[in-house]
């Protein structure tokens, strides 16, 4: 019979901890030397987002102005204002989603930018376009449909701002692994919310010093979620590259 040969091979740790310490050395060297500027960066997400979003965003708009320069009863004002503040942030749930959906968030934390570099650039260029689309859509209905600024923030920005703290929440939350059910947070936001401003009788029982802390309450929810999903994405998207 043949008989098998072995080998005893001898592996000195220091010298494979050097080699692995060089490796990486000469890694991030190279990711340092390729390194793009911030707006650079901006630029290469601005390519990955679907632009179908903001045009869909940008018609919600549009058909909601239209329908303000057409209504004078506050009710009907009310509702269209309150409706189109939750709406106008769920149309970016898909865009928002996608990564976890396609199960992409592995192969992005293997790469030299980390996953809130990339989420933090993205919600960057949402936070610019979706400023600049209000702003037109503020100054059209202040104008042609005479709303005034604490209609505005009362019946858009406040069920805007929930809605956002929802979005960001439910985006890096560990449990929660489904677009669908986000989305079916925000819907049910939003029946709560139109309930509550169809309804004279209690939405007239609100008083002002009430609307002003909700609306300052809305503000900081959405910061401070913002904040936790710096730290929440961390813990449970990210894994720790080697380079780091």
């Amino acid at each position: 019979m043949r008989k098998e040969l072995t080998y005893d091979v001898l592996v000195n740790e220091e010298k494979v901890m050097q080699t692995i310490a060089v490796s990486k050395a000469a890694f991030l060297s190279g990711e340092v030397e390729q390194r793009v500027s911030p707006g650079e960066f901006l630029i290469m997400q601005s390519r990955l987002i679907q632009k179908r979003w903001w045009f869909l965003q940008g018609m919600l708009l549009a058909c909601v102005c239209l329908f303000l320069c057409h209504m004078e009863t506050d009710y009907l004002i009310r509702r269209a204002l309150g409706l189109a503040g939750p709406l106008f942030v769920i149309l970016i749930l898909p865009e928002l989603w996608k990564n976890r959906n396609f199960d992409a968030m592995e192969v992005e934390c293997t790469t030299y930018y980390t996953i809130r570099s990339i989420y933090a650039a993205r919600l960057a260029l949402f936070a610019g376009v979706d400023l600049l689309l209000l702003s037109v859509f503020f100054a059209v209905a202040s104008v042609f449909a005479k709303i005034t600024v604490w209609e505005m923030l009362i019946q858009f920005v406040l069920p805007f701002n929930v809605t956002c703290c929802i979005c960001f929440r439910t985006l890096y939350a560990k449990r929660i692994r489904s677009e669908a059910l986000a989305m079916l947070l925000c819907i049910l936001w939003t029946g709560i919310w139109a309930m509550l401003i169809m309804s004279n009788s209690v939405y007239s029982a609100i008083s002002v010093p009430m609307w002003i802390a909700a609306l300052a309450a809305s503000a900081l929810g959405m910061c401070y979620a913002l904040c936790q999903g710096k730290e929440k994405w961390q813990q449970t998207l990210e894994v720790k590259p080697l380079w780091i």
